[in-house]
């Protein structure tokens, strides 16, 4: 069972230039213009941005988007649906709901909208109304539930029904200053200003199925030369920060730039002695300081093919330092991908079950900030000079 939580805001924006403190949606205006049929506001925009906002069609999901204000999504949560025979979220949804709500109220949350995406009821279903109204009671402390929409998927031309609103004793609620749409159908999520947005600021497409992002992730052959390969696993020693320690903390950082300037070969020897690198954890803390540094692209390449060709605890930190630099960019539901990786690869890794478990919790990417100030710590102990941090954490 996965919860993501996407932090939006300023994850990727570089010091200096004007960052918002959150993602104002650049379609707003459309969710929030009567439709010009009788004065009820059209949702569907704001339907076909879940994707990009995740990253992925959901499936099977409940999808949560948080608003600070009218235009301000402050985190965008999604969770698989567990229901019961008779379609009622299970108690296990019930406590996660009210975990949610504490969570969003934490982040000056003055409005939900929940999105239902299943296959396993149609969107005209009125089971849907109790889970609504489960979201509601747990979201109080939030601004409550502002509308809750179904739909049996995230794909261009599916109908969606709204599903649940408020009653007439309470105002209407953010993003919806008034009446909605009773329903209507899906258009493009691919063509979405926000998934146009999210492709253009990370280069990330919206993939077909959260599955896609594991994918990413799935094992390959150790090095280039598989026909002379000599794949080591080396074990991690207790030691003070030495000499050692900082040569291979250069020598990594020499083939991170190496990525950067587009030279991603790697010997059986290169992948080696990157693995022995690795499993020092010096020289590990060090790197996490690469998450906000202009190095970041190259960083995340890097890890990723080191994630899918080392094995044990190597592994396990380099999916881990790929997991905390997805974190640092608000992008949960490719932290978690990493985390789970680093998992089966060292159950017994400390790092990946400290972030994991932020994760999991929904904290803020910015409450990490002190691994990065560690990690120029570490780094400047070792006589290393990292790249000045250019991005904030989301």
């Amino acid at each position: 069972m996965r919860t993501e939580t996407l932090h939006s805001g300023r994850a990727g924006i570089p010091l200096g230039a004007r960052a918002p403190d959150a993602v104002t949606m650049t379609n707003t205006q459309h969710v929030l213009r009567p439709d010009g049929t009788g004065g009820y506001h059209d949702p569907s925009p704001l339907l076909a941005a879940v994707p990009g906002l995740l990253g992925f069609l959901p499936e099977r999901s409940v999808v949560l988007i948080a608003f600070r204000d009218a235009r301000t999504i402050t985190a965008t949560m999604r969770h698989d649906l567990e229901l019961t025979p008779d379609g009622s979220p299970a108690p296990t949804m019930r406590d996660l709901f009210d975990r949610l709500g504490a969570l969003a109220a934490d982040y000056g949350t003055v409005g939900t909208v929940a999105v239902f995406i299943d296959d396993r009821l149609v969107a005209r279903s009125p089971r849907w109304r109790g889970t609504a109204l489960a979201v509601d009671r747990a979201f109080r402390s939030a601004g409550g539930l502002s509308a809750a929409f179904a739909m049996t998927a995230a794909d261009a031309g599916t109908p969606w029904r709204t599903v649940w609103v408020p009653g007439v004793d309470r105002t209407p609620g953010c993003p919806f200053p008034g009446a909605i749409l009773a329903g209507g159908t899906l258009s493009d999520p691919n063509a979405s200003p926000t998934a146009l947005e999210r492709a253009v600021a990370s280069g990330r497409r919206i993939l077909a199925r959260r599955s896609e992002i594991a994918a990413l992730l799935t094992r390959e052959a150790h090095c280039d030369d598989p026909r002379s390969c000599h794949e080591t696993v080396p074990e991690p020693t207790a030691h003070a920060p030495d000499v050692a320690d900082a040569r291979a903390l250069a020598s990594v950082l020499a083939v991170v730039d190496d990525f950067a300037a587009g030279h991603t070969d790697l010997t059986c020897d290169e992948t080696n002695a990157l693995a022995d690198a690795l499993v020092s954890v010096h020289v590990r803390d060090a790197l996490l300081g690469l998450a906000v540094t202009g190095l970041r692209p190259s960083a995340e390449d890097l890890w990723r093919r080191l994630a899918r060709r080392l094995s044990g605890h190597a592994c396990a930190a380099a999916a881990t330092l790929l997991g905390h630099l997805h974190y640092m960019a608000g992008e949960g539901v490719y932290a978690s991908a990493a985390f789970d990786v680093a998992r089966a690869a060292d159950p017994d890794y400390g790092l990946v079950d400290l972030l994991d478990t932020a994760l999991a919790h929904g904290m803020r990417p910015s409450s990490l900030i002190g691994l990065t100030e560690v990690a120029y710590a570490v780094a400047n102990r070792l006589g290393v000079r990292l790249p000045p941090p250019v991005y904030e954490a989301a």
